[in-house]
């Protein structure tokens, strides 16, 4: 690399440290993601800001966000982050999904009047993905390409959260990705359970006797047979 190369690296770099460590909270976002054996719940926290980045939302041009255009967009807005916040379960490609359920977080939020972008920065909205995983779930990584649309200052602070304990993971242009072990898969107790599992659902075995086993049977039934059609026999005269 020559060295205007280098310069204009080196600054790059620290234009994103310098954009991440003055972040305003308007530009911090969080997310918490809880693992368990068989599922995994990813909830994200966005202010209306940040969402207004990702879609437009204020769809009649008044400089203000009403409750209802905020929910008019969330097709768009699943639709966004499924594209843009890349998933691997088991690493294997996955998606966010569409089971997901949105929860602002501000009091008496459906009587909230239009909301002026003085006020986009401080409403924020849980939007929580609830993802069924079928094999057991080792590992998985996540990465974020939203920082084109959200500008370098955007942080997102995730949180990490199973058996009581959590690992903070910071998110940025410069950090985007983190691929996260679960410890499912060298837990002697859960690899129990798996197995415990798969046979209670195995299909039950039936026994199937030899069908040479069963002449002696027949041979015996064939003496009695005859006797009783020779009584019928006998009454019929």
């Amino acid at each position: 690399m020559n060295k205007p190369s280098l310069l204009a690296a080196f600054a790059l770099k620290s234009f994103f440290t310098v954009s991440s460590a003055f972040a305003h909270p308007a530009d911090q976002s969080e997310m918490r993601l809880r693992p368990s054996p068989h599922a995994l719940e990813i909830r994200l926290t966005f202010n209306i800001l940040t969402l207004t980045r990702f879609v437009p939302i204020d769809t009649d041009g008044d400089a203000k966000v009403s409750m209802a255009e905020l929910e008019a967009a969330q097709p768009a807005l699943v639709e966004y982050m499924n594209r843009q916040i890349r998933l691997e379960i088991n690493q294997e490609t996955a998606a966010l999904g569409s089971d997901v359920k949105w929860a602002p977080l501000w009091p008496e939020a459906q009587a909230t009047p239009p909301m002026t972008e003085f006020e986009y920065s401080g409403r924020s909205v849980d939007v929580t993905f609830m993802l069924p995983v079928e094999k057991l779930l080792e590992d998985f990584w996540i990465g974020f390409e939203i920082f084109e649309q959200t500008g370098p200052m955007q942080t997102i602070r995730g949180l990490f959260e199973q058996d009581g304990e959590v690992l903070e993971v910071p998110f940025s242009g410069l950090e985007p990705e983190y691929t996260y072990d679960t410890g499912y898969a060298e837990d002697p107790f859960i690899q129990e359970a798996e197995q415990q599992a798969a046979e209670a659902l195995a299909p039950q075995r039936t026994v199937e006797w030899p069908a040479w086993l069963l002449i002696p049977a027949y041979l015996a039934l064939i003496p009695l047979y005859r006797s009783t059609i020779a009584r019928r026999l006998r009454a019929l005269r």
